[in-house]
Protein backbone atom coordinates (compact mmCIF):
# COMPACT_ATOMS: atom_id res chain seq x y z
CA UNK A 1 0.00 0.00 0.00
CA UNK A 2 1.64 3.27 -1.17
CA UNK A 3 1.66 6.30 1.76
CA UNK A 4 -0.84 8.09 -0.14
CA UNK A 5 -3.26 5.10 0.67
CA UNK A 6 -1.83 4.73 3.99
CA UNK A 7 -2.76 8.43 4.91
CA UNK A 8 -6.27 8.22 2.94
CA UNK A 9 -7.19 5.09 4.72
CA UNK A 10 -6.32 6.71 7.99
CA UNK A 11 -8.85 9.61 7.26
CA UNK A 12 -11.23 7.19 6.17
CA UNK A 13 -11.43 5.37 9.17
CA UNK A 14 -11.64 8.40 11.70
CA UNK A 15 -15.31 9.47 9.29
CA UNK A 16 -16.31 5.80 10.90
CA UNK A 17 -14.90 6.64 13.88
CA UNK A 18 -16.54 10.30 13.96
CA UNK A 19 -19.59 9.11 12.71
CA UNK A 20 -19.96 6.40 15.87
CA UNK A 21 -19.00 9.24 18.27
CA UNK A 22 -21.71 11.75 16.82
CA UNK A 23 -24.25 9.14 17.29
CA UNK A 24 -23.29 9.14 20.92
CA UNK A 25 -22.77 12.47 20.87
CA UNK A 26 -26.69 12.86 20.03
CA UNK A 27 -27.95 10.63 22.54
CA UNK A 28 -25.90 12.28 24.91
CA UNK A 29 -27.71 15.86 23.53
CA UNK A 30 -31.10 14.28 24.04
CA UNK A 31 -30.39 13.10 27.49
CA UNK A 32 -29.30 16.61 28.30
CA UNK A 33 -32.42 17.91 27.41
CA UNK A 34 -34.18 15.79 28.80
CA UNK A 35 -31.82 16.54 32.56
CA UNK A 36 -32.24 19.99 32.03
CA UNK A 37 -36.40 19.81 31.63
CA UNK A 38 -36.15 18.54 34.63
CA UNK A 39 -32.92 20.60 36.49
CA UNK A 40 -31.10 17.30 37.58
CA UNK A 41 -28.00 18.99 37.97
CA UNK A 42 -25.24 16.51 38.52
CA UNK A 43 -26.62 14.55 35.74
CA UNK A 44 -26.28 17.72 33.87
CA UNK A 45 -23.01 17.75 34.92
CA UNK A 46 -22.04 14.45 34.07
CA UNK A 47 -23.53 14.45 30.49
CA UNK A 48 -21.52 17.41 29.43
CA UNK A 49 -18.12 15.28 31.06
CA UNK A 50 -18.70 12.77 28.91
CA UNK A 51 -20.13 15.13 25.84
CA UNK A 52 -16.53 17.03 25.88
CA UNK A 53 -14.75 13.63 25.87
CA UNK A 54 -16.26 13.41 22.63
CA UNK A 55 -15.98 16.54 21.38
CA UNK A 56 -12.21 16.47 22.39
CA UNK A 57 -12.08 13.13 19.76
CA UNK A 58 -13.52 14.58 16.83
CA UNK A 59 -12.11 17.74 17.06
CA UNK A 60 -8.58 15.75 17.61
CA UNK A 61 -9.44 12.95 14.32
CA UNK A 62 -10.49 16.44 12.33
CA UNK A 63 -7.04 18.29 13.34
CA UNK A 64 -5.75 14.82 12.42
CA UNK A 65 -7.79 15.36 8.55
CA UNK A 66 -6.85 18.54 8.47
CA UNK A 67 -3.55 17.62 8.76
CA UNK A 68 -3.77 14.68 5.83
CA UNK A 69 -5.71 16.82 3.59
CA UNK A 70 -2.95 19.75 3.93
CA UNK A 71 -0.18 16.90 2.97
CA UNK A 72 -2.05 16.43 -0.07
CA UNK A 73 -2.15 19.84 -1.15
CA UNK A 74 -6.05 20.02 -0.33
CA UNK A 75 -7.84 22.86 0.62
CA UNK A 76 -9.99 21.67 4.07
CA UNK A 77 -12.41 23.99 3.81
CA UNK A 78 -13.17 22.98 -0.57
CA UNK A 79 -16.15 20.86 -0.65
CA UNK A 80 -14.84 18.07 -2.76
CA UNK A 81 -11.54 17.86 -0.50
CA UNK A 82 -12.76 14.70 1.10
CA UNK A 83 -13.68 13.47 -2.11
CA UNK A 84 -10.38 13.95 -3.49
CA UNK A 85 -8.96 12.41 -0.63
CA UNK A 86 -10.72 9.21 -0.10
CA UNK A 87 -10.42 8.49 -3.88
CA UNK A 88 -6.48 7.08 -2.90
CA UNK A 89 -8.09 4.35 -0.83
CA UNK A 90 -8.32 1.20 -2.49
CA UNK A 91 -12.26 0.56 -3.92
CA UNK A 92 -14.01 -1.75 -1.06
CA UNK A 93 -13.29 0.99 1.27
CA UNK A 94 -13.21 3.99 -0.99
CA UNK A 95 -17.07 3.34 -1.34
CA UNK A 96 -17.36 2.76 2.32
CA UNK A 97 -15.80 6.04 3.24
CA UNK A 98 -17.22 8.50 0.86
CA UNK A 99 -20.43 7.02 2.44
CA UNK A 100 -19.23 7.73 5.64
CA UNK A 101 -18.44 11.07 4.63
CA UNK A 102 -21.96 11.92 3.52
CA UNK A 103 -23.50 10.10 6.67
CA UNK A 104 -21.22 12.29 9.08
CA UNK A 105 -22.57 15.62 7.19
CA UNK A 106 -25.87 14.81 8.16
CA UNK A 107 -25.00 13.90 11.88
CA UNK A 108 -22.85 16.72 12.20
CA UNK A 109 -26.50 19.16 10.63
CA UNK A 110 -28.59 17.09 13.71
CA UNK A 111 -26.27 17.41 16.69
CA UNK A 112 -25.99 21.00 15.73
CA UNK A 113 -30.07 21.38 15.96
CA UNK A 114 -29.90 19.31 18.77
CA UNK A 115 -27.14 21.81 20.72
CA UNK A 116 -29.29 24.50 19.78
CA UNK A 117 -31.97 23.37 20.83
CA UNK A 118 -30.44 22.85 24.52
CA UNK A 119 -28.99 26.19 24.18
CA UNK A 120 -32.62 27.56 23.39
CA UNK A 121 -33.69 25.75 26.43
CA UNK A 122 -30.94 26.98 28.74
CA UNK A 123 -31.32 30.40 27.73
CA UNK A 124 -35.14 30.09 28.73
CA UNK A 125 -33.74 29.08 32.47
CA UNK A 126 -32.05 31.84 32.40
CA UNK A 127 -34.26 34.67 31.77
CA UNK A 128 -36.76 32.69 34.13
CA UNK A 129 -33.69 33.05 37.16
CA UNK A 130 -32.77 36.77 36.11
CA UNK A 131 -37.04 37.57 36.07
CA UNK A 132 -36.73 35.71 39.79
CA UNK A 133 -33.37 37.04 40.97
CA UNK A 134 -34.66 40.52 39.91
CA UNK A 135 -35.09 42.97 42.61
CA UNK A 136 -38.45 45.03 40.82
CA UNK A 137 -36.22 46.45 38.27
CA UNK A 138 -38.40 43.94 35.58
CA UNK A 139 -41.50 43.79 35.70
CA UNK A 140 -43.26 40.54 36.43
CA UNK A 141 -45.32 38.38 34.30
CA UNK A 142 -48.20 38.21 35.72
CA UNK A 143 -47.93 41.46 37.80
CA UNK A 144 -51.10 43.75 37.97
CA UNK A 145 -51.37 46.89 35.88
CA UNK A 146 -52.64 49.86 37.52
CA UNK A 147 -54.14 51.91 34.63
Amino acid sequence: MTRSQQLAQVAGRDLELDCADYQGLQRLMQGLYEQLLVRDSVQIESINQQILVLVDFIRARADRRSKILAAFGLVPTSSDAMKTLLAHCPLPNRNAYLHCWQELKKWVQETKSLNERNGKLLAMHNEILSQLMSDGQVPQVYSPRYY
